[in-house]
């Protein structure tokens, strides 16, 4: 393989494809960038058998060919070239020679033909969705993925679709069993996803890089994979295998105590409260009476705090604990200015709803303190 290209190009597809290499693997050559010349395009792919992606960039193929050599090591000598013409050119050994002005590396390479093959489109589903829509809701949710690789179903964001008031709908839920978060929106045109399926959190992390630039996107999803396509970009991504837990049934349903309470005055009031809570824990105490919430920590080895706020509440008083950053973390993305809170009791569940949002809902379970 010989072939030149401008540094700027390479080094952009670089740091598209190498940033899902995993650096623990226990198959050597998934810690390398495999590098294919043909047809006046460089195709960057790399994978850790999870998630895969592909970058096509055209380039001056003086000679065909394949190689792989290490993505990180690469990526970081690339970067660091001056903004000329790069030429790459493989050794009968793997090894790889990089030219750019006065600038010459040798970098070790292994035979792209010991690379595994990423799963290709088969049996499934084709269709089309906004990348502004997708970006708003994985937004909206994500925060709440859990990261116990115990719970390998809840590792991830469930999509389905459906319809509403006989509008198409898409859903994307995420829980870690302490929170959980909703956002539905509706959609132009109907997706034929059968059931809902799982995205790894890997895969999501990746596909928020796929949809910095807004248009169409476009996926197939089969039994397996998922794979997404935008532009010269694809991701590839292997669905987690799981049953998702039936989240309707956690979402409360008739609240019987309803205050208001201003966003950023909860929010800034959360901050510093929070700042002597222990770091596990992180546990605030919610006292609620007519007109008044009172926010407050105790911590043994640091101190106390407490603070109150005035809120629109007419009900009987009562008092319940929360995690404040799950709090914290569903008010960074709620846009109202106004946070409505629905409770039945000390012990039940928080409902958070958004008046600006309509599709958004988000719970947050209740602690001991």
């Amino acid at each position: 393989m010989e072939i030149k290209i401008e540094k700027n190009i390479l080094a952009d597809a670089l740091a598209w494809v190498q940033s899902v290499v995993d650096r623990k693997t226990t198959m050597p050559i998934l810690s390398n960038v495999h590098l294919e010349a043909k047809n006046g395009a460089l195709t960057l792919t790399a994978t850790d058998l999870e998630v895969g992606v592909i970058g096509t960039v055209k380039a001056e193929v003086v000679q065909g060919g394949k190689t792989t050599v290490p993505a990180r090591g690469f990526y970081e000598v690339i970067k660091e070239l001056p903004n000329q013409t790069v030429e790459l050119k493989t050794n009968p050994n793997h090894w790889i020679e990089i030219r750019c002005a006065k600038s010459q590396f040798k970098l070790v390479g292994m035979d792209a033909n010991e690379y595994p093959n990423l799963p290709k489109k088969g049996e499934g589903n084709d269709f089309n969705l906004d990348a502004k829509t997708l970006t708003e809701m994985i937004a909206n949710v994500d925060f709440a993925v859990s990261t116990d690789e115990a719970r390998y179903n809840l590792n991830g964001i469930f999509i389905e679709t459906g319809e509403k008031d006989g509008k198409n709908t898409l859903k994307m839920v995420a829980t870690d069993g302490h929170r959980l978060s909703l956002s539905e929106k509706e959609i132009s045109k109907k997706v034929p996803l059968k059931q809902g399926v799982i995205f790894p959190r890997k895969g999501v992390t990746e596909l928020k890089r796929l949809l910095e630039e807004e248009g169409d996107i476009h996926f197939w999803v089969g039994d397996k994979h998922a794979i997404i396509e935008k532009k010269e970009r694809v991701l590839i991504v292997r669905l987690i295998d799981g049953q998702f837990p039936p989240y309707q049934h956690v979402i409360p349903q008739k609240q019987k105590r309803v205050l208001s309470v201003a966003k950023d005055s909860l929010s800034q009031s959360l901050k510093r409260v929070a700042v002597v809570t222990t770091d596990r824990s992180r546990g605030v105490k919610f006292s609620v009476s007519p007109g008044i919430l009172e926010i407050s920590a105790n911590n043994p080895d640091l101190g106390e705090a407490k603070e109150e706020l005035p809120i629109q509440y007419k009900g009987p008083a009562f008092a319940v604990g929360f995690n404040a950053a799950y709090f914290l973390e569903c008010l960074t993305v709620l846009e109202d200015e106004q946070v409505v809170l629905q409770l039945n009791d000390d012990v039940s569940p928080c409902l958070i709803q958004s008046e600006y949002d309509r599709g958004f809902t988000h719970v947050i379970m209740p602690m001991r303190l």
